[in-house]
C-alpha cells in the first residue's frame, strides 16, 4: 500500500494517511507538513510528487518523469526551500560572499520575489507558475519549505493564490514551526503532523546505511532527538567536538573567556546551528534536573555526559533558571541578527 514511501523511515501513520487520500476522487490542494525539522517531511513530500508525476503512476523510480523529480529538474516541481535560496539570491554565483568576499547574512526569509517573481533577478515566481498549465503531466507540484518564514507582504501575496488555485496544482507547506504560520495560510491546508522517529530506527540508519560504528550510533541516535537531520549534524567531527567543549563549559569542567569565543563564534554561523546547539543546551539541564531533581538516569539524552552530572552537585535554581534563560534566547534569537553576541552572552549567564 505504501510502495510510494519505499525510500521514507518511518511515519507509518502519515504514510497510511496519505495514500488514503491519493486515492479519493478529490484530494486536497493543500497540504501542511508540521513537525520537528529533519525528521524527513521535505523528502515525504518529494515522494507524493514522485508518485504524482510518474509516467506509469505508480513511483516506479525509473521513468523519465522519476529520474526528473529525484534530481529536482522536472518543470511541474518547484522546490522552494533554503539550496533554492541561496541559489537564487546569490551574487554572480559566488554563493553567500560579497565581492569582497565577506561573508553575508545567511539566507532565510522567503521574501515577495519568490511568490511574485522578479524577472531581473532571475527569480521564478509561484504565483506567475501556477497560471500556467502543467509541462509534461497533469498535476504541478509546489513544495515550499520553512513556510514560516515568508515575509507579510510575500504571506500576503501568496494566500491569494493559495485560495483558488487551477485545480491543476497540488501545494505541500512544510514548517517546523508551525505556531509561526500565518493562522490565514494553516486554515486552507490539511495539517498533517510528523513524529520525532524512534531512536533504534535512527541508530538503525546510521549502522545499516552510513556504516557508523555502533557506540558512535548509539550516541548519535540519542542526541539526534528523533531527527535523522540533527544525526547527520552531529556526524561531523567539529560539530561533536564543539559540543564536547560546550558541554563542559556548562557543567563547570572548563572555564575559558576563549572558548566561549569561540564555540559561540562557529555556532552562530547559521540559523541551523543556533536551533541545534540551543536543543543540546535544553537537552543538557533536561538531563541534569532528571539526575538531580527526579533521581533517574534512565532516560537521559545526552550519555557521555551522565557520569560527570551524577558525581557533580548543582543547585535546581540554577538548572530551571537556566532552562527560562535558554528558551528566551532560543526566541529572541529568530530575529535578531548578531547570533554571536547573544550565544556568547547567553553562555555567561548559564555557566556552572
Amino acid at each position: 500500500m505504501h510502495g510510494v514511501f519505499k525510500d521514507i523511515m518511518g511515519h507509518e501513520r502519515q504514510k497510511a494517511l496519505i495514500s488514503s487520500i491519493l486515492k479519493k476522487e478529490r484530494v486536497p490542494h493543500a497540504f501542511l507538513f508540521s513537525g520537528l525539522e529533519g525528521i524527513g517531511k521535505k523528502t515525504f513530500a518529494i515522494s507524493i510528487a514522485r508518485k504524482l508525476l510518474c509516467q506509469t503512476g505508480e513511483d516506479c523510480g525509473f521513468c523519465r518523469s522519476c529520474m526528473k523529480v529525484k534530481k529536482l529538474t522536472h518543470p511541474d516541481l518547484l522546490v522552494l526551500d533554503h539550496q533554492y535560496l541561496e541559489w537564487a539570491t546569490s551574487l554572480h554565483g559566488k554563493k553567500n560572499l560579497k565581492e569582497n568576499g565577506e561573508q553575508i547574512k545567511e539566507v532565510s526569509s522567503i521574501s515577495i520575489d519568490f511568490i511574485r517573481g522578479n524577472e531581473e533577478k532571475k527569480i521564478k515566481g509561484i504565483n506567475e507558475e501556477v497560471i500556467r498549465h502543467p509541462h509534461e503531466g497533469k498535476k504541478r507540484i509546489i513544495i515550499i519549505d520553512n513556510i514560516e518564514n515568508l515575509t507579510n507582504d510575500a504571506a500576503n501575496a501568496f494566500l491569494k493564490t493559495l485560495e483558488e488555485p487551477p485545480d491543476y496544482n497540488m501545494f505541500f507547506l512544510i514548517t517546523s514551526r508551525e505556531g509561526d504560520v500565518p493562522v490565514t495560510i494553516k486554515s486552507r491546508c490539511v495539517k498533517v503532523l510528523f513524529n520525532p522517529l524512534p531512536q533504534d530506527l535512527i541508530k538503525g540508519y546510521f549502522m545499516n546505511t552510513l556504516e557508523v560504528e555502533e557506540k558512535r550510533a548509539d550516541l548519535i541516535s540519542s542526541i539526534s532527538q528523533g531527527s535523522i537531520g540533527n544525526g547527520i549534524f552531529w556526524l561531523e567531527d567539529k560539530n561533536l567536538e564543539i559540543r564536547r567543549i560546550l558541554g563542559e563549559l556548562i557543567l563547570g569542567k572548563k572555564k575559558s573567556h576563549v572558548l566561549i569565543t569561540l564555540v559561540s563564534e562557529h555556532i552562530a554561523k547559521g540559523n541551523r546551528e543556533c536551533s541545534i546547539f540551543i536543543g543540546f543546551l535544553l537537552s543538557l539541564f533536561r538531563d541534569m534536573f532528571m539526575i538531580k531533581k527526579m533521581d533517574n538516569a534512565s532516560c537521559v539524552i545526552n550519555k557521555d555526559f551522565a557520569e560527570v552530572i551524577e558525581n557533580s552537585v548543582y543547585n535546581l535554581e540554577w538548572i530551571e533558571a537556566s532552562i527560562k534563560k535558554i528558551k528566551e534566547t532560543a526566541v529572541i534569537m529568530k530575529y535578531n541578527i548578531n547570533k554571536w553576541l547573544m550565544f556568547e552572552n547567553l553562555l555567561y549567564n548559564i555557566m556552572g
